[in-house]
C-alpha cells in the first residue's frame, strides 16, 4: 500500500482512499478511521459524556435500559443494543447474548464452557459468557470458523 500526504491551503481535510478492490486491508483501515471519528453519548449523574466506541468494553441491556462499560465507569446509553450493533458492529461491537455486546478489541482470551458456551475474558479482567446462539458469529469475526 502506498501512502501519500499533501499539505496545503485546503478548505477542509479530505481523505481519499483509492483501491483496486475493497479487500480486507482496506476494510480494516476504514474501520479504524470510523472508530476514531465516531463518538457515543453516555449519561451519568445527569451529565452527558462523549465516549470513543473503542473505549467501550461491553454494553448490556438491563430492565429496558442500555449501559456502556468502560475501563473506569458505567454510563447509560439512550441507544438500544441493536442500534449500537448496527452503528458500531464493523468496528468491534459484537452481540454475544440477547442482552450483551462485546468489544472484540478488548478480548484477552476465550475459554470453552459446558453446554456449548464460551467465556470471554476482557483485558480488564471482566468475564462475559457467549451464549450458544452467538458462538458462530464470534468465531467468524475472530477468524476461528472452519
Amino acid at each position: 500500500m502506498k501512502i501519500r500526504v499533501e499539505h496545503g491551503d485546503f478548505e477542509e481535510n479530505e481523505l481519499v482512499l483509492r483501491c483496486k478492490e475493497l479487500d480486507e486491508e482496506m476494510l480494516e483501515l476504514l474501520a479504524v478511521l470510523r472508530e476514531r471519528s465516531a463518538k457515543l453519548t453516555g449519561y451519568k449523574d445527569g451529565e452527558a459524556y462523549l465516549v470513543q466506541p473503542g473505549d467501550v468494553l461491553f454494553a448490556e441491556a438491563v430492565d429496558g435500559k442500555t449501559f456502556l462499560y468502560t475501563a473506569d465507569t458505567v454510563m447509560e446509553s439512550r441507544q438500544s443494543l441493536f442500534a449500537l450493533q448496527e452503528a458500531y458492529g464493523e468496528i468491534g461491537l459484537l452481540r454475544i447474548s440477547k442482552s450483551q455486546l462485546c468489544n472484540l478489541h478488548h478480548v484477552a482470551k476465550l475459554k470453552s464452557l459446558p453446554n456449548s458456551r464460551i467465556e470471554i475474558a476482557l483485558d480488564n479482567g471482566e468475564r462475559l459468557i457467549v451464549s450458544r446462539r452467538y458462538i458462530q458469529d464470534l468465531e467468524e469475526r475472530l477468524g476461528m470458523a472452519d
